[in-house]
């Protein structure tokens, strides 16, 4: 895949998919909104969410993005940093990227008011398109 066709699906509006290790073994899997800045995967979580704190306690974790018009996808392996301040700002790219208009500053607000709300950073180590 070529480095456009990467940037053409990671604009779109898709789900990204985050697998993280429960300490229980195996994988936890979720989806969430992320944004993509040409070296690292965003998205954003709670302190309350399991989440969270499988991420804290292995930060090794995996993305992927599945674009089902293209039939492509692309998936992440690396380590996660959490970033505890400014997240709002620092989330406005990938609440833009969903929402627009009034609700988009509604959103980037509430995420500034919410204390327990984190930003994760993947940089990752390997990337696999297909």
């Amino acid at each position: 895949m070529t480095s456009e066709e990467m940037q053409t699906i990671l604009s779109k509006p898709n789900n990204a998919i985050i697998g993280v290790n429960r300490s229980e073994g195996g994988p936890q899997l979720t989806p969430v909104w992320f944004g993509w800045d040409g070296e690292t995967f965003l998205f954003t979580t709670t302190k309350d969410r399991v989440k969270y704190l499988n991420i804290k306690r292995d930060p090794s974790i995996s993305l992927i993005v599945d674009d089902l018009e293209a039939h492509k996808y692309i998936t992440a392996y690396g380590r996660a940093e959490i970033i505890e301040h400014n997240v709002g700002e620092l989330s406005r790219p990938i609440i833009q990227k969903y929402v627009s208009g009034d609700r988009l500053e509604q959103m980037v607000k509430m995420v500034n008011n919410d204390p327990s709300r984190v930003l994760v950073v993947l940089h990752p180590d390997k990337i696999v398109t297909s």
